[in-house]
């Protein structure tokens, strides 16, 4: 089984991640999917990376994605992505599979799963994206919505809407996958923009 933590998206290419590199806010999911480390990269076989390395999206159109929607929000408030700046991505649990069917059956015969150390980090503002309710994946949940974030805020299934607060267990925090862009840009566009300001 392969793991996959601490995973950030940068505006611009980076030769290696520094001390000094700033979160620009959150996005939580529910697990990773099928991006993975570059072994011939590394020199480490999959699975065995023991520092932050590049990964090789595969078929993995969540990053991409959310990426591209960061950068739109960047556009629309008339703001540069900072330099040395990501968006760190948080899941639900942290083992990697394409199939979620798969991924939560593995998770489920784990008797202690592993957490992400940089969700101790203060975030800018967390964007929720874990999908609808799900009896096996809720409880994961109550790690996330019991803390007090700055600026939380999720595109609301139910009423077709961004809502600028934590989803609860019942509430449909939709996934990236075909969801309108617009509406969660012009939210995130005021958020960088409140961000810059301060």
């Amino acid at each position: 089984m392969l793991w996959r933590f601490d995973t950030r998206i940068y505006g611009a290419p980076i030769e290696r991640p520094r001390r000094g590199d700033r979160p620009l806010g959150c996005i939580v999911g529910k697990n990773p999917g099928s991006a993975r480390p570059f072994p011939e990269r590394t020199g480490n076989p999959p699975g065995n990376t023991p520092a932050l390395e590049a990964i090789e999206l595969g078929s993995d159109r969540f990053l991409p994605t959310v990426r591209a929607i960061v950068r739109k929000s960047h556009g629309e408030a008339d703001l540069e992505w900072p330099a040395r700046h990501f968006v760190q991505v948080f899941n639900l649990f942290y083992l990697c599979n394409r199939n979620l069917r798969e991924a939560k059956a593995h998770f489920s015969a784990i008797d202690h799963s592993p957490r992400c150390p940089a969700e101790r980090r203060r975030m800018p503002w967390t964007w929720f994206a874990w999908g609808g309710p799900d009896a096996q994946l809720d409880p994961l949940k109550l790690r996330f919505t019991h803390r007090r974030w700055r600026d939380p805020f999720f595109y609301d299934t139910a009423s077709d809407a961004v809502q600028r607060n934590a989803p609860g267990t019942d509430d449909h925090a939709r996934h990236t996958q075909g969801m309108p862009h617009r509406d969660l840009v012009a939210v995130l566009a005021r958020l960088l923009t409140e961000q810059a300001q301060r």
